[in-house]
């Protein structure tokens, strides 16, 4: 796919560090990604490795006594999320970005009903102004029915707690696109549905960005969900991003060790033994490798690889991955081998 000039969402170099009482806890270490109009993205990574965490730091809505970021910097079409006003993160918040949440239980306001919810978002979104009451209720009534759900009259009547849990993360989805948002953040929006009803939102999805050029990025643990919905994908690990590529060049040719051992834990209908695994645990956040995050897990890890933290290297066109396996790195070593290998020849 072809890519805008301007990118909508630019992620530059960002560290998010979580306050315990161990210490910062850090949790993102210095992630960069692009995201352009009309383009879906995948982020895909093992529970806890910073994608959530990225997601909210966007929409700011992580808790601001915990949280400190000493360096990086958010720009959504042209401005710093990071020194926005109060005033200019609710108007992204209303017309710029929507997040469907992993929680419903948690992003649904239990007082009230679906309906009412849903109406609010209508009103302060402030496209629909002049619509009376009644248009606005048929734009939730829509909204309701574009997620599948039946007897739209009943659900919004109802509170969330009167509904099952995939009725109610069906509800977070009809909640991101009751109104127009020009970026979509959707965190493992399909997890409590079943599968009929997952291909059918990511179907949905799919039409949203394409026809209306708006842009996508999908959080998820699952390379199946990536490969089927997006066009570029970022894999993180540790709260860094190891590659980032076109979903195609991913499965033909996946580069960072992690992503290999990523693909190698995908069962195999077609046979071949089990699933490996990858050895090993994620890092401690509090006391981190000094070096490459992934390192004490990687069977091809080098003693560079333990000490400095590996830079992105374009190994093919868009494709990236931050590896000493790759790039200058890589050359050195290969001289370093030929060097030692004519030494011991000649020693011999």
């Amino acid at each position: 796919m072809e890519q805008q000039t301007k990118a909508m969402l630019s992620i530059e170099d960002l560290m998010i560090w979580y306050k315990t009482y161990r210490g910062y806890a850090k949790v993102v270490d210095g992630i960069s990604l692009e995201v352009f109009p009309g383009e879906k993205v995948g982020l895909v990574g093992e529970s806890g490795c910073g994608k959530t965490t990225t997601m909210k730091a966007i929409m700011q809505t992580l808790p601001a006594d915990i949280i400190h970021v000493p360096q990086g910097e958010i720009w959504f079409e042209g401005q710093n999320v990071l020194t926005m006003t109060k005033e200019q993160l609710l108007k992204m918040r209303r017309t710029g970005v929507s997040m469907i949440s992993q929680s419903p239980l948690s992003a649904l306001n239990p007082v009230f009903t679906v309906g009412e919810q849903l109406m609010d978002i209508i009103k302060y979104s402030g496209q629909y102004s002049k619509a009376n009451k009644k248009e606005m209720r048929e734009v939730a009534l829509e909204a309701i029915s574009s997620v599948m759900l039946p007897d739209p009259e009943r659900i919004m009547n109802s509170h969330p707690h009167q509904l099952s849990g995939g009725m109610r993360q069906r509800i977070c989805i009809a909640a991101a696109l009751v109104t127009p948002k020009h970026l979509l953040i959707a965190d493992e929006p399909c997890s409590a549905l079943d599968v009929t009803i997952q291909d059918q939102i990511h179907r949905m999805l799919r039409v949203l960005v394409e026809e209306k050029q708006r842009a996508l990025v999908m959080i998820t643990h699952s390379l199946g969900v990536a490969r089927e919905l997006v066009d570029r994908i970022f894999i993180m690990y540790g709260g860094t991003i190891v590659e980032s590529c076109y979903i195609s060049d991913l499965f033909s040719n996946p580069s960072h060790p992690y992503t290999v051992g990523l693909l190698e834990c995908v069962p195999r209908l077609t046979g071949g033994g089990l699933s490996t695994g990858i050895y090993g645990y994620v890092p401690d956040y509090i006391n981190p490798p000094k070096g490459c995050r992934f390192c004490p897990r990687c069977s091809k890890a080098m003693d560079i690889c333990r000490e400095q933290k590996p830079s992105p290297v374009e190994i093919a066109p868009g494709h990236h991955v931050a590896c000493f396996l790759y790039g200058d790195r890589a050359q050195e070593k290969e001289a370093q081998n030929k060097t030692d290998y004519k030494a011991h020849g000649e020693g011999g």
